[in-house]
């Protein structure tokens, strides 16, 4: 999931958070727009467990490559080992990629696959747009718009993993966790047989 990039209100933020958490996300991504990312992701880190944190990073200009591995290591830490990072597809990771890796955390590239990194994010508009090249990687995550209700996020999901994408990026909306919960449309037999 990825989680807006300004916070309105930071216990809604991070009570959004636990929840995800809570209904089953695998990792909750934020960008570096507007905030510090590794600030907003150790405050997340100290609210959760099991969850990883991710950070895309859209541009390399304003993360050196020691300023980045400061930033993992101490999120690495707090964590528990939980980061992964995205790079941008612009611009010569090679150095990041380096320092990221003796920062511990998982490395995944946008756009168009590296060789030197975990798994690749890829921008698509349906599970066919993912290549035979891109499936050969561990890991890929398709980043998608979220699905407008239950039936196309479940067709979504199945389509996806069909066609080997690891998970499903989308951005963060209230319906997330009802969708990560309940996955199965609605059913009230329970409630009719125990009202009558």
């Amino acid at each position: 999931m990825r989680l807006p990039a300004t916070i309105a209100d930071v216990g809604e933020y991070l009570a959004d958070v636990t929840a995800l958490e809570a209904a089953g996300a695998d990792t909750i991504w934020v960008d570096d727009s507007v905030l510090d990312p590794w600030i907003v992701l150790g405050a997340v880190a100290a609210l959760t467990r099991r969850i990883k944190l991710g950070c895309r990073l859209t541009s390399l200009r304003p993360w050196p490559p020691s300023r980045v591995a400061m930033s993992v290591t101490a999120l690495q830490t707090l964590s528990r080992g939980r980061t992964v990072v995205g790079l941008p597809e612009r611009g010569n990771s090679s150095r990041h990629i380096e320092a990221l890796q003796a920062a511990g955390s998982k490395i995944l590239t946008a756009g168009s696959p590296d060789k030197a990194s975990d798994g690749v994010i890829l921008a698509v508009e349906s599970a066919d747009q993912i290549s035979d090249e891109a499936r050969t990687y561990i890991e890929v995550w398709a980043a998608i718009p979220i699905p407008p209700d239950r039936e196309a996020w479940k067709r979504a999901l199945s389509e996806y993993e069909a066609a080997g994408a690891t998970g499903v990026i989308v951005p963060w909306d209230a319906r997330l966790v009802d969708l990560l919960r309940n996955p199965e449309p609605d059913d009230r037999s329970d409630l009719l047989m125990s009202t009558g």
